[in-house]
């Protein structure tokens, strides 16, 4: 058993804790899809998977006209934002963030010169095949909403065994994006 003792606190040591801010910026910028979690209008959460571009600190997202989501977050701008990779290692950045339609609904080619540099970001990202390319052309002008994340809080994990803060004796502090208050209990 010496040597899985050995491999777990190797990879506790090598691998665990935050993200340095070098890291979040070459993590984020990898094809993976955000998850973004709202609140709907009858208060039950609501969680969408979108592409993302992460630029100046800030996470931008695009919607369609229709998307049920855009008026949750113009009800309630405050968000969860989960980024996550599904490797062993299982890299990861959790947000608390404030979302707002910054733009439309337009076709991407009438937005913003911000939003046709985003948008050729997403589309090299996410559709650089030949059925991505396909889609982006024949969706090219149906309107959509650009919508900008402002990270509130941001807590990363750069992979590997279990944060400290299970093995101490006493309970921890919660990371920054859990709930420091006390929520009412019923």
């Amino acid at each position: 058993m010496k040597g899985l003792e050995e491999v777990v606190g190797r990879m506790n040591e090598e691998s665990g804790g935050p993200l340095n801010a070098a890291e979040l910026d070459e993590f984020l910028a990898l094809p993976l899809l955000l998850k973004l979690a709202c609140t709907r209008l009858d208060g039950w959460p609501y969680v969408v998977p979108l592409w993302y571009a992460w630029r100046d600190r800030k996470l931008y997202v695009v919607a369609r006209e229709r998307a049920v989501w855009i008026p949750y977050i113009e009800h309630d701008p405050r968000v969860g934002v989960l980024i996550d990779e599904e490797a062993r290692r299982h890299r990861r950045i959790q947000m608390t963030a404030n979302a707002t339609v910054i733009e439309g609904p337009i076709p991407r080619a009438q937005g913003s010169e911000r939003w046709r540099e985003l948008n050729r970001l997403l589309t090299a990202r996410y559709m650089a095949d030949e059925y991505g390319r396909a889609y982006a052309e024949q969706t090219a002008d149906r309107p959509r909403f650009l919508v900008e994340i402002t990270p509130m809080q941001i807590t990363s994990w750069r992979g590997g065994g279990w944060h400290r803060r299970y093995f101490e004796p006493e309970p921890a502090k919660p990371p920054p994006t859990a709930l420091t208050a006390e929520a009412p209990r019923s």
